[in-house]
């Protein structure tokens, strides 16, 4: 399958800018600019991410410059400037985890997935990395969990290795592959009639 038909399916949903700035306009008044935080995480709720197109529109109705705005959005942990991938993968750093090796299991899996430091979202839009506070199942550390970018999906998945986790992504890329071929086989025959 190539890479394009995988990522067809797989990019990240970029919303369109006139819908970003009616949703804000919506959420936003220029009397509430100390509710930027809570305008922004209303973004995100809606969107999975911060859209450009949202940061601009925040800044222009709330009255509050780009900078400062873009500036606590990447001030907070919480805030994400990148749009997830189908799947987004939570490596739990709570203590349990920490001392069972989840560390390790965070570097494996962003090496797996070819991210950098700075990279959190796989080419093909499939996989999201990140760290998670404890997921309070603690007897089965260490733990790692894998939902849908919509949060309508979610996996736990304990003690696992390095091993595991090789098996757990090729499992989901299968699954991905899967959802391609019938997303494109239905296309083409939509196409002949």
């Amino acid at each position: 399958m190539h890479k394009s038909t995988t990522a067809f399916l797989a990019s990240p949903h970029i919303p369109p800018e006139n819908e970003v700035y009616l949703f804000v306009s919506k959420i936003t008044s220029k009397n509430s600019r100390n509710n930027l935080i809570k305008t922004l995480q209303a973004v995100q709720n809606r969107y999975g991410y911060l859209p450009e197109a949202g940061l601009k529109a925040i800044s222009q109705f709330m009255n509050i410059p780009l900078s400062r705005v873009y500036g606590v959005a990447t001030f907070y942990h919480q805030f994400k400037l990148d749009p997830p991938g189908k799947f987004v993968i939570r490596v739990c750093m709570g203590t349990a985890c920490h001392a069972k090796g989840n560390m390790n299991n965070y570097e494996f899996l962003r090496l797996l997935l070819g991210l950098g430091s700075n990279k959190h979202t796989t080419e093909d839009g499939v996989f999201s990395l990140e760290s998670a506070r404890c997921f309070g199942c603690c007897s089965l550390a260490p733990v790692i969990m894998i939902m849908s970018s919509d949060g309508f999906y979610k996996r736990l998945y304990g003690h696992v290795t390095s091993m595991l986790l090789k098996k757990i992504i090729n499992e989901y890329r299968v699954k991905v592959l899967k959802e391609v071929t019938v997303h494109v086989g239905h296309a083409k025959r939509n196409s002949v009639r």
